[in-house]
């Protein structure tokens, strides 16, 4: 086994082939055998560590959660086909390749879709809304051509559209370049996609591989990979607080704050010693990568993943609890504006109830 190979087995940690439930009744196309995704680049895992220890951008791929009745069914798929393409403004293409601009080519393409069985009301969601995204000052025709290209290798035997969003389209519209993809949860020979938190890693990979090949410096890694130990925070629960509005989750967290501050009691690290461990194992491995390449004459490349795992080892272990209790342990203004807002909350649902 040669070195490439050992180290994609281990960044990738299994087999790189999207994840399918059973067959299903072959629904909508009739049944038969899925084709698998085609295999990822040999190296794959190399190129992005080492995009890692350069700094390059990491991308972004998620599933936007939809907790509405309205976002089931094709009802659902009607309904974000309008917001994707802005009510026709903005153009879109399917697997095919044929554009879609304007209302009307919308409806019937939607049209087309209802017609392989699909109901209007469901208790399944029958496609999967998926953002890739980069950061504000990447070219955005790059993202939508990596965009395309990652759909046709991904989801081959899948019907899917897929429309880029940037500010060209409207001062509205987020300045990092992002593509939505919706893609029918059944292929052709009617097999459910049934993805989990490895196979969006693995899209998050395959994305990063079309955009390098568009010429963007990008790398697609684990925080692990990194040593961040916290989680990026939610972009709705960052929309909500900069319009002023606590979720209850948030609401909770700022409850505690303000308890742990009253108390002096700094919040503990819950999973301390399994972070610290999994670390361990994270700048082992980077040890003994930097080892074989090293021996194998690739010592630009050694020389990069040991400054990676420098990076690494340099991390502290602090969590998101604990920096905001450093934040505003002495910051007493921060405190009561903290405690206003809660309380500028409570009062509005109590005038809504």
């Amino acid at each position: 086994m040669t070195v490439h190979k050992k180290i994609d087995d281990w960044f990738l940690g299994y087999k790189t082939r999207s994840v399918k439930a059973k067959q299903d009744g072959g629904l909508y196309f009739g049944g038969g055998r899925s084709k698998p995704s085609k295999p990822l680049k040999a190296g794959s895992g190399l190129a992005n560590l080492r995009a890692a220890a350069l700094k390059h951008p990491e991308v972004m791929v998620k599933i936007p959660k939809r907790l509405s009745s309205n976002s089931k069914g094709m009802r659902g798929i009607r309904n974000h086909l309008d917001y994707v393409s802005r009510n026709g403004e903005v153009p879109l293409e399917n697997q095919s390749g044929e554009k879609l601009l304007g209302k009307r080519a919308v409806k019937g393409f939607v049209n087309d879709w209802q017609k392989l069985g699909i109901p209007e009301e469901s208790k399944h969601k029958e496609a999967l809304n998926i953002v890739l995204s980069m950061p504000e000052g990447t070219p955005p025709d790059t993202v939508l051509n990596a965009a395309r290209n990652f759909a046709a290798e991904q989801f081959a035997g899948h019907q899917y559209v897929f429309g880029l969003h940037h500010d060209s389209h409207g001062p509205d519209e987020p300045k990092h370049p992002h593509v939505h993809l919706c893609v029918l949860m059944r292929d052709e020979y009617g097999q459910r996609l049934n993805p989990r938190k490895a196979d969006l890693f693995e899209w998050r990979v395959r994305f990063a591989e079309k955009l390098r090949e568009e010429g963007v410096l990008c790398a697609a890694t684990k925080r692990i990979h990194r040593g961040k130990t916290q989680k990026p925070e939610n972009s709705l629960l960052r929309a909500m607080r900069q319009r002023g509005v606590l979720s209850n989750a948030a609401r909770r967290q700022a409850e505690e704050l303000i308890e742990a501050v009253k108390n002096s009691d700094r919040p503990k690290h819950p999973f301390l010693k399994e972070t610290m461990r999994t670390r361990g194992i994270v700048l082992e491995q980077y040890g003994q990568i930097a080892k074989e390449l090293y021996k194998m004459g690739h010592k630009t490349e050694a020389r990069i993943i040991s400054k990676l795992a420098k990076d690494v080892a340099g991390q502290d272990f602090t969590t998101k609890a604990q920096n905001q209790y450093d934040d505003i342990r002495d910051h007493r203004p921060a405190i009561e504006q903290l405690q206003q807002q809660l309380a500028a909350e409570k009062d509005k649902q109590d005038i809504q109830r």
